[in-house]
């Protein structure tokens, strides 16, 4: 039942969590491991990913189950905004996050529309040559920032669990001419941070 009427649920939580993860994965790194092919901007057609995904992916056997409006519900209930879908419904793409050269078509956000302060979740260990360096996209296309610390220290626990939480002054990045993307409400990208514009934080729930 869903608000009192009768419902079929499309996707366990499970299901929902791992076709996402392989979503990610071709449609940001891999595409050529399923047979795709992203266009110039990164769009693939729905129904295609979901063929490829059961027939030429290499643990297909485990989805055997999906349909075009399995990976339309992904994309759209997904809360970090990681995929777009095009007005019509029938393409998708990553809306950030690629190894592969695309052109997502952003426009730069205007002076006075950016966050004055954004957040990178790092761990300890690469502080020094960050703060040395600037951030740099290493195997991304783009440098990706948080609107908030809480993300940005989700995000760092993917690397370790030594956290530690800078704070990007996105007046800076404009005054060093770098521009800044809104990608999603939770993820903002920039090809680069340069040192100055960054104040580390502390670890996050004790230093900052």
């Amino acid at each position: 039942m869903h608000c009192g009427e009768p419902a079929e649920l499309l996707l366990t939580g499970e299901q929902r969590l791992r076709l996402s993860k392989l979503m990610s994965a071709l449609l940001r790194h891999i595409p050529g491991e399923a047979g795709l092919r992203l266009d110039e901007e990164g769009w693939v057609e729905v129904r295609e990913l979901a063929r490829a995904i059961r027939e030429r992916w290499r643990n297909r056997e485990l989805y055997q189950w999906v349909r075009p409006e399995h990976i339309v519900a992904v994309a759209m209930l997904d809360p970090k905004g990681r995929f777009q879908l095009s007005p019509d419904g029938k393409r998708i793409r990553a809306a950030y996050g690629h190894s592969v050269r695309v052109r997502l078509g952003y426009e730069p956000l205007p002076p006075g529309e950016a966050p004055p302060r954004l957040y990178h979740g790092t761990v300890r260990r690469s502080l020094e040559p960050i703060m040395r360096e600037g951030l740099k996209p290493m195997k991304r296309m783009m440098v990706h920032l948080s609107p908030d610390p809480e993300t940005a220290a989700e995000v760092g626990r993917r690397h370790g669990p030594d956290v530690v939480i800078l704070e990007i002054d996105t007046r800076c990045l404009a005054r060093h001419g770098v521009p800044l993307y809104r990608a999603s409400s939770k993820v903002y990208l920039a090809p680069w941070v340069p040192p100055a514009c960054i104040k580390p934080l502390g670890r996050p729930g004790r230093d900052g």
